[in-house]
């Protein structure tokens, strides 16, 4: 019990000290919350959400996003937190179907002016900036990152819809990006994701996969948590605690080992980037 009400009131602290922004740029404003890094100059990162709007009342992708806020703050991250469909936002995210590679590129110009926003804080070092996607935000991450200069160093796409990117012709990203995917996925398929990194042939392009996992895995313990705490019962069919702790503990890792000043970078992607 203490356990869970700890991780509440950290949820409900993250909440209360992100700073409400208005991202204008041209005839797009976007909407989001912004936590600057701890310290001085420290390093960012950019979360996408997936469908639905960046708020209470849609519970996968507002307490997905402060739970991971929280363990970033603590890690010295600054955070700021995209709300592609809210009441401010211009784009309509993945709720049209029409054109999902359309919405998406949409998406990824939005990621970009987000970046570039990051970029001109006085509280961040801008030549460390990360980006970490959900679902849809994912698959956004993966359009950004097949860009010649997405404007960050390293990125983490958890389950995107990889079929899509299959009829480009070349994909490659321009910098280290770790793919984390349920194999029981029906909305983003592992066999989708492993013939892109094939297509793609580039180590720093990874993709770890896990067996009895379906999509929205990573929400295990997260929804966990809020079964406790409301008395409800979790009926994710296949929540997989394990695959979701490790997907954590693996973006965690990817995205510290590449702001290590002292670590030897090899095989980059090249800048030739379509």
């Amino acid at each position: 019990m203490k356990i869970v009400l700890s991780f509440f009131l950290l949820l409900v602290s993250v909440s209360t000290a992100a700073e409400e922004v208005v991202i204008n740029s041209g005839k797009v404003s976007l909407a989001g919350f912004f936590l600057a890094p701890p310290k001085p100059m420290g390093p960012a990162i950019l979360l996408l959400h997936g469908c639905n709007r960046l708020d209470q009342n849609q519970a996968s992708n507002h307490e997905r996003l402060m739970k991971m806020a929280s363990l970033l703050q603590e890690m010295n991250f600054g955070i700021l937190m995209l709300d592609e469909d809210g009441p401010k936002g211009k784009r309509q995210g993945c709720f049209s179907s029409r054109n999902k590679r359309k919405n998406t590129g949409l998406r990824a110009n939005d990621a970009q002016i987000a970046i570039a926003w990051l970029k001109a804080r006085n509280e961040v070092d801008a030549s460390r900036i990360a980006v970490i996607g959900w679902s849809d935000g994912a698959s956004t991450v993966l359009a950004l990152m097949n860009r010649r200069e997405p404007g960050v160093k390293s990125a983490v796409a958890f389950y995107p819809n990889c079929q899509m990117f299959l009829g480009r012709s070349p994909y490659r990203v321009a910098a280290p990006t770790l793919l984390l995917v349920g194999e029981e996925g029906k909305k983003s398929t592992a066999e989708s994701c492993r013939r892109l990194g094939e297509k793609s042939g580039q180590d720093l392009f990874h993709q770890v996969s896990y067996p009895d996992a379906e999509h929205d895995f990573a929400d295990a313990e997260v929804f966990k948590n809020k079964a406790q705490m409301n008395k409800l019962v979790d009926r994710r069919a296949n929540p997989n605690s394990f695959a979701a702790q490790d997907a954590w503990r693996r973006s965690f890792k990817w995205i510290s080992r590449w702001f290590d000043p002292e670590r030897s970078i090899q095989g980059i992607p090249p800048s030739t980037l379509p």
